[in-house]
């Protein structure tokens, strides 16, 4: 619902804190979102957990990062060999294939840890309920 709000910047991210409750029949509810959540240890579990996640966090921005100047620094490159043979770049010619090399991917030799806690829900590069990887029915989705 506030997804048209979202900064749509691949290279910048913001952290929600989410609060579920089950019921006595094991329903899950939704309570509440909280933009920039309050990262406070208030036990070991909790500061463990805290560390956890902001490690995981970061991994996962660095390899988006390494595998989005992967691509944007191999465009560059063909752009000045382009140059180079051609004597001018072309530049609306590469401005599509920029575009598309900038977007929020993750090639496969930047794999993330096979201990990060990290689960895909939503890829915005797939279309409709595939993007959420069929946890939401096409009507559902505007």
């Amino acid at each position: 619902m506030t997804a048209h709000a979202f900064w749509k910047q691949s290279n910048v991210f913001e952290m929600f804190g989410l609060d579920f409750m089950l019921d006595e029949d094991l329903n899950l509810w939704f309570i509440e979102c909280n933009s920039s959540p309050q990262l406070v240890g208030t036990n070991t579990y909790k500061t463990n957990f805290l560390i956890k996640m902001l490690k995981d966090l970061y991994e996962i921005q660095y390899a988006f990062f390494k595998s989005r100047m992967a691509r944007v620094v191999k465009i560059i490159k063909q752009m000045e060999l382009e140059g180079v043979m051609e004597g001018a770049i072309n530049y609306t010619k590469w401005r599509q294939e920029y575009t598309e090399a900038s977007r929020n991917r993750l090639e496969p030799q930047f794999n993330i840890s096979a201990d990060n806690s990290f689960h895909l829900i939503m890829d915005l590069n797939k279309d409709k309920s595939e993007a959420y990887f069929g946890n939401l029915r096409d009507e559902c989705i505007i």
